[in-house]
């Protein structure tokens, strides 16, 4: 079974639907991260480590997490106990694995618990692998650092400190867990999937030295998807054999189900050459849509947006339409309504104090959001 070669050509139109911009704190920078609860909760990460929060009304400015790590290891240290470490005029002066001197944490994503906010940092100190510190937002209104204290190389782990583990998924009341290797500047082992505790054989591929990143995802349990994120392999399996499938692409970065029987694919032929894919699962063929730019996807089968740093579509399940971006896009979050958030930069601002300190071209945060549903 293929996806078929001659899909036709899919029109893409205009979205005309409006943007409407987020007002931000004063001089705050470019926003990398955004995740949310529901669009009343809503929190952003500005490239200088502030935390915003949307609560339906206002954003409002939740602070600055500072954690330190030696620049060695990564090993986070306890400024309450060492001060001197954490100042900020000894920083200066700090020589590679300098046992006097200490790096302050980039923070990089936020990441919600039950009852908690917490901003995340992979350290890359030069070592054999990343370490992960993690800052934890107190009811007291105060940041608190930690680091796990799990060492083992395991699969899913993002770094020394990060217990790691498989990704788990579910559909029709089947649970699916899918593990990729371990690295420690190599990679170690290769792919396994569960499904409710059965080891689900894998293609003969995708075996130990398979260098490329593998992703899973299942539209039921016995329509299982593998795919090749840099090489664009894409396998359909039942649960006991699987069949290559050709897509025609050169990476593919994400498929995922519609109405009626559909599967999505985002991939791209090569560079600026990216293409959204749809595939009748009953009948065949299709249509190729062409999406330059565009490199991850929000949303579901029905409604969702596949967004670039530059790029922006709409889809509807059935019509892709192209939207000009309002900035520059870092990231975005789709809430369960539909309620889609932009954030990034003011492409058309720099600021002046970034540049000044070294930064180079640091522009000024911008968010925009657009109302789940609409149309053109």
């Amino acid at each position: 079974m293929a996806l078929a070669p001659d899909l036709s050509a899919g029109t893409v139109t205009t979205f005309a639907g409006r943007f409407e911009p987020v007002a931000l704190p004063p001089r705050m920078p470019t926003i990398v991260d955004v995740e949310g609860r529901s669009e009343r909760d809503v929190w952003m990460l500005a490239s200088d480590g502030h935390v915003l929060r949307w609560d339906g009304a206002r954003v409002t400015d939740r602070g600055r997490p500072r954690c330190f790590t030696d620049n060695c290891c990564g090993t986070l240290i306890d400024c309450a106990k060492q001060p001197a470490l954490c100042a900020e005029a000894g920083l200066d002066v700090c020589l590679p694995f300098g046992p006097a001197c200490a790096m302050e944490v980039s923070w990089s994503g936020i990441r919600f618990t039950a009852d908690a906010v917490i901003a995340v940092a992979r350290v890359e100190t030069g070592g054999m692998r990343a370490s992960v510190v993690e800052s934890r937002l107190g009811k007291n209104g105060r940041w608190t650092c930690e680091q796990g204290e799990d060492d083992f190389v395991r699969p899913g782990s993002a770094g020394r400190g990060d217990p790691g583990g498989p990704i788990e998924s579910s559909v029709d009341g089947v649970s699916f867990q899918f593990e990729g290797p371990a690295f420690l500047v190599n990679r170690y082992g290769g792919h396994m999937l569960l499904a409710d505790g059965r080891r689900v054989p894998l293609p003969e591929d995708v075996h130990e030295g398979y260098t490329t990143s593998v992703e899973f995802t299942a539209r039921a349990p016995a329509d299982l998807w593998l795919w090749g994120y840099d090489d664009g392999r894409v396998w359909r399996g039942n649960g006991l054999g699987w069949t290559m499938m050709y897509s025609g692409l050169g990476s593919v970065h994400r498929i995922w189900f519609g109405a009626p029987a559909s599967a999505w694919i985002l991939g791209a032929i090569g560079e600026g050459e990216e293409q959204l894919l749809r595939w009748d699962l009953d009948k065949g063929g299709g249509q190729r849509f062409e999406a330059p730019g565009a490199t991850f996807m929000r949303g579901d089968g029905r409604d969702f947006w596949l967004v670039g740093k530059r790029a922006l579509y709409h889809g509807d399940g059935v019509t892709l339409r192209r939207a000009e971006p309002p900035l520059g896009i870092e990231d975005a979050w789709r809430s369960p309504s539909g309620e889609l958030w932009l954030a990034g930069g003011d492409l058309s601002v720099v600021l002046k104090k970034a540049q000044e300190e070294g930064e180079g071209d640091v522009h000024k945060g911008a968010v925009f959001r657009v109302s789940g549903g609409q149309k053109p």
